[in-house]
């Protein structure tokens, strides 16, 4: 029996779907894009991840009412975590090409932040990176935090509303 299709409406399904689509066509040497549900810190050998990975939160959201029909706009905060293992040294004794490909993971985060920053998946405003980071971590996995606000309208909680033709008043 085949599977019925589901249809996403929540604003958040909808934009984390782009994202996907959006950073698979414009960075596809990231591996793996998920939600970020702790893969990275909750592990007994190695992550579940494949690298170089970019899990996905929404880090915070304020809303405030747009008038009527229920809408409200919302301002909100997307955090982007890349992950890579660190597989050789990049110190000044490196040979330059070596240390060339162990810095290559600043590259792949310029490469996101392009496609990323001032980019409006339909139905929101552009993303705005507003900072970086890197994690302090015990493992030999680099993490690279990257955040973005953007903006949206909420229509999903307003009435749906019907319209029914008028007559025509002109009689025959």
């Amino acid at each position: 029996m085949p599977q019925p299709t589901v249809i996403l409406v929540s604003p958040e399904a909808l934009l984390y779907q782009a994202l996907i689509e959006h950073i698979q066509a414009e960075v596809p040497e990231i591996k793996y894009i998920e939600q970020d549900l702790g893969q990275l810190e909750n592990y007994d050998l190695r992550p579940a991840v494949s690298w170089p990975c970019l899990l996905i939160d929404m880090d915070g959201a304020k809303f405030s009412d747009a008038g009527n029909d229920n809408h409200q706009l919302a301002d909100c905060l997307l955090s982007f975590r890349l992950g890579l293992v660190k597989y050789t040294n990049d110190n000044s004794l490196t040979p330059t090409n070596i240390r060339a490909k162990a810095l290559s993971y600043f590259e792949l985060e310029n490469k996101l932040f392009k496609a990323l920053h001032a980019w409006a998946p339909q139905g929101f405003g552009a993303l705005l990176r507003r900072e970086t980071a890197t994690e302090r971590r015990d493992d030999d996995i680099r993490v690279r935090v990257s955040k973005y606000i953007f903006s949206y309208t909420d229509t999903t909680a307003a009435p749906v509303r019907t319209t029914i033709p008028r007559p025509n008043p002109t009689l025959g």
